[in-house]
């Protein structure tokens, strides 16, 4: 088999088999293959250099998705798998690894700021968010020992989002519910209801039902 190679759009060469096209590879990594205009190659190290050239892609998408933000080495691993890159998805997550530029407790450290200080979750939905990110329950484990919830920060929450609900028992547990699905437990909330009670003067209790 007779190997051949084009130029297209950008750093792109296009590699063709027999006058038929193979695979595409940037220039810098065309470069260190070895291909030459009219090179023989045998089927098997055709299918190296096949291998190879998706290596390459998949490394270059998942460069790109870590341009973008960063990801857990889990959820990069899905998005690769969901853009065709099944073979080769592992090498290159593996690859930008052992490179430092995916970290799953960097990850987990960033995200669980933002989770905290831009959304305003609670412990529960943090852990849950870090799940759904594929982040691995012992690195969940270590971030959170790492990390201080405040319950001043939810009486804020409170105090800014949900005052005008309180006045009525029917919208002190709208209250309760919207803070359960952000993550906070009951008695966190009881607690930081009972504190906004005593500072603006409430007269309201939590129920416990």
């Amino acid at each position: 088999m007779k190997l051949n190679f084009k130029e297209g759009k950008g750093d792109k060469i296009h590699v063709l088999v027999d006058g038929e096209y193979y695979f595409t590879v940037d220039r810098n990594y065309f470069a260190v293959m070895g291909i030459y205009q009219g090179k023989e190659v045998e089927k098997d190290e055709l299918a190296l250099l096949g291998e190879q050239a998706e290596r390459r892609r998949a490394y270059n998408c998942a460069v790109g998705y870590l341009s973008r933000r960063d990801h857990s080495s889990a959820e990069l691993l899905l998005k690769l798998r969901q853009k065709g890159y099944r073979e080769s998805a592992e090498y290159a997550v593996e690859k930008l690894r052992n490179e430092g530029y995916v970290d799953d407790e960097r990850f987990a450290r960033m995200y669980v700021r933002e989770l905290i200080n831009v959304k305003k979750y609670g412990r529960k939905r943090v852990v849950q968010e870090l799940y759904r990110k594929g982040v691995d329950r012992e690195v969940i484990s270590l971030v959170l020992e790492e990390t201080h919830f405040d319950e001043s920060d939810l009486c804020a929450l409170i105090s800014r989002k949900y005052l005008r609900y309180l006045s009525d028992e029917k919208g002190i547990k709208k209250t309760v519910a919207a803070l359960m699905r952000m993550g906070y437990s009951f008695s966190e909330i009881k607690s930081a209801l009972g504190r906004i009670a005593e500072d603006e003067e409430y007269n309201f209790e939590v129920s416990d039902e």
